[in-house]
């Protein structure tokens, strides 16, 4: 619960940052549509599967496909592109939740993933397969 409840009042935090001085709102504009884009193919592939805690849902299924295959969180990944890509747009006083976001989801991923390998056989090879946590080519 306290997960949830702190990306929530993270990512709150990012959209109230307020109007600065935009640092590069071009590159912010492309950061925001893929983030967006990795974000919503993360949610399609999980489709019944997705909860907001760590925990699995116990109907839940391993997922490998869609934004899936490319990276092990695509949803946390998307969102942290897009907060990026919001903060150079808007105003850069949306970098430090965005980093605290990023510290965030890496913990909660990592918690995640303890679950998720205790819970289907074939996870630790689904990790092998796809290195990437968060970002295709990146991280």
């Amino acid at each position: 619960m306290r997960f949830v409840a702190a990306q929530t009042a993270l990512l709150a935090a990012v959209l109230a940052a307020g109007r600065g001085r935009p640092l590069a709102p071009r590159l912010g504009t492309v950061l925001l549509a893929f983030g967006g884009a990795l974000a919503v193919g993360g949610l399609a592939a999980l489709g019944r599967s997705l909860t907001p805690f760590p925990e699995p849902r116990d109907d839940a299924e391993l997922v490998e496909h869609g934004a899936y295959r490319l990276v092990r969180h695509p949803i946390y990944g998307g969102l942290l592109l897009a907060a990026t890509g919001w903060s150079l747009r808007r105003s850069p006083r949306g970098f430090a939740p965005t980093a605290l976001l990023a510290v965030l989801w890496t913990a909660k991923a990592r918690r995640e993933e303890e679950l998720l390998a205790k819970r289907f056989p074939r996870y630790r090879q689904y990790v092998a397969q796809t290195p990437r946590r968060f970002i295709p080519g990146a991280i």
